[in-house]
C-alpha cells in the first residue's frame, strides 16, 4: 500500500502555518538578543558576574553555557577568513555501521571507518582509504548483549573514528607544515545514560586519542554541521536576568526556554560567509571532568559561516589558545568548503568512504552465508524477517483457495 496523501493535506497545511508562526516569534527573539549582544559586546565585567550568578542559580543538571575564551575580540565578532597556509596536511575520519539484527540469518555487526589524508598547497592525490570491523558473539553468554547492544555499537565506532583519526596523525607527525585532524562529530563526547561525576571508560578512551592527537603535533577539530545548541543564546539570557527579578534562573539550558532560540539563529544573522565567530569555552559538567583529566582537552568552540547554514565547530583548549592554530583551521576549512560550495570536502568523502550501502550489505550477507555453508551451518530468517523480503519485493503470500 502507499501512503494516502490526500489524507494528509490539511495536517501539512497547518505544519507550515505553525512553523510559520515560530518563525516570526524567533526573528524578534533574535532581535532583542543581538541587541544584548552588542550591549555587552567587550563589557567583561558583566559577563562574568552573569555567569557567576548562573553557575550558582541554574539548575546544574540543565544548565549548559558559553564562555568568551578571552578578551581578544568582542561578543559579536565577525572574524574574516585569513589566507590558508601555503601548504598543510588535512585527515579527516568518518564511521557507519551496520547493527545486529536479531531477525537475520546469522548475528553480528559491522562498523566502517572511513577516512582520507589530504595534501593542500601540494600535487599529491588525496589518499581515501577505510577500515571494516566485523564483530560477532564469540559464544551465546554474547548474544543477548549483541541483540540488545545498538548503543554500544554506536560507542564503538565512534571510539574508533577518533582511534583511527588519532593513530593515522601520530604517523604523519613531524611535518614541517601544519597537520589539521578533523572528526565530523562534537568533541566534547559524553554518551547517553552516563554519569557527569566521572569520565567512564569510553569517555577516557575518547579523551587518550584526543591526548595522541596533541602528542602528534595535530591541529584538531570537531565539524557539526547544523548545531542546535544553545549555549550562546544562555550566555545572553542570563546577561538579561542580572537585576531583574523577575527572571527565571531555573530555565537556564531547559529545552524550549527562551522562547526555543539555538545559537544558529544569532549567528545565521550575525556572520557572512567565511567569516566565524570568537571563541567560547563550553561550560557544562562533562567538559569541566575533560579539564580535570587533561587541561589541554576542554573544548571551546567557534561559530561559522561555511557558505550556507551554521556550522559549530569544535577545538581544543591547545588550538583555542594558539591564535595561529586557530586562524589555520579556520582557513583550512574555508578552502575546504570552497571546494563543495559549503561542506568541507575531506569530511565529506571521508563519509563516501564509511557509508555501507544497501548492495554492501547485501554482498556481506552472502559472503557470511557462503562461509556458514561451508562450515555446515544453516542459515534462517525469522519469519518476521521472511514476510518483509516478501513483501518489499512486490509479492504477496499464496493465501490459498
Amino acid at each position: 500500500m502507499t501512503l494516502e496523501f490526500e489524507n494528509l493535506t490539511q495536517r501539512i497545511d497547518a505544519m507550515a502555518q505553525s512553523v510559520a508562526e515560530r518563525e516570526d516569534k524567533r526573528k524578534d527573539l533574535t532581535d532583542e538578543l543581538l541587541v544584548v549582544m552588542e550591549r555587552y559586546a567587550e563589557d567583561w565585567t558583566a559577563v562574568d558576574k552573569a555567569l557567576a550568578m548562573a553557575q550558582n542559580l541554574a539548575d546544574p543538571k540543565l544548565y549548559r553555557a558559553a564562555r568568551p575564551f578571552n578578551h581578544n575580540a568582542p561578543l559579536n565578532a565577525q572574524i574574516n577568513p585569513p589566507a590558508p597556509p601555503q601548504k598543510a596536511t588535512l585527515v579527516a575520519t568518518d564511521g557507519s555501521q551496520i547493527m545486529p539484527d536479531r531477525h537475520a540469518a546469522h548475528l553480528y555487526f559491522l562498523i566502517n571507518i572511513g577516512s582520507i589524508v589530504y595534501h593542500h598547497g601540494e600535487s599529491h592525490a588525496p589518499r581515501p582509504f577505510s577500515i571494516p570491523e566485523l564483530h560477532y558473539p564469540a559464544d551465546d553468554r554474547e548474544m543477548a548483549r549483541f541483540i540488545m547492544g545498538s548503543s554500544e555499537v554506536s560507542i564503538a565506532r565512534d571510539l574508533r573514528e577518533i582511534g583511527t583519526l588519532a593513530d593515522t596523525a601520530w604517523n604523519l607527525r613531524g611535518g614541517d607544515h601544519p597537520l589539521l585532524a578533523i572528526l565530523d562529530q562534537r568533541l566534547l563526547y559524553w554518551p547517553i545514560g552516563g554519569t557527569e561525576a566521572a569520565p567512564n571508560d569510553d569517555v577516557v578512551a575518547w579523551l587518550r586519542s584526543m591526548t595522541k592527537l596533541h602528542d602528534s603535533g595535530a591541529l584538531l577539530a570537531g565539524y557539526i554541521d547544523r548545531p542546535m545548541t544553545t549555549a550562546v543564546v544562555t550566555l545572553l539570557r542570563s546577561l538579561t536576568g542580572v537585576g531583574d527579578p523577575k527572571f527565571d534562573w531555573k530555565s537556564l539550558g531547559k529545552q524550549g526556554a527562551g522562547g526555543g532560540l539555538n545559537d544558529i539563529a544569532l549567528f545565521r544573522r550575525l556572520l557572512e560567509p567565511g567569516q566565524r565567530s570568537k571563541a567560547f569555552v563550553n561550560v557544562s559538567p562533562p567538559n569541566e571532568r575533560f579539564a580535570e583529566h587533561d587541561p589541554a582537552n576542554e573544548v571551546c568552540f567557534f561559530y561559522f559561516h561555511p557558505g550556507r547554514g551554521i556550522a559549530r565547530v569544535d577545538i581544543p583548549r591547545w588550538v583555542a589558545e594558539d591564535d595561529e592554530a586557530i586562524a589555520a583551521v579556520h582557513a583550512l576549512l574555508h578552502d575546504q568548503c570552497q571546494i563543495l560550495g559549503d561542506y568541507p570536502y575531506v569530511i565529506a568523502r571521508a563519509d563516501e568512504m564509511a557509508v555501507v550501502g544497501r548492495q554492501d550489505n547485501e554482498n556481506l550477507n552472502f559472503l557470511i552465508d557462503v562461509a556458514m555453508q561451508r562450515h555446515g551451518v544453516a542459515s534462517r530468517l525469522t519469519a518476521k524477517q521472511g514476510s518483509k523480503g516478501l513483501a518489499r519485493g512486490g509479492k504477496t503470500r499464496h493465501r490459498g483457495i
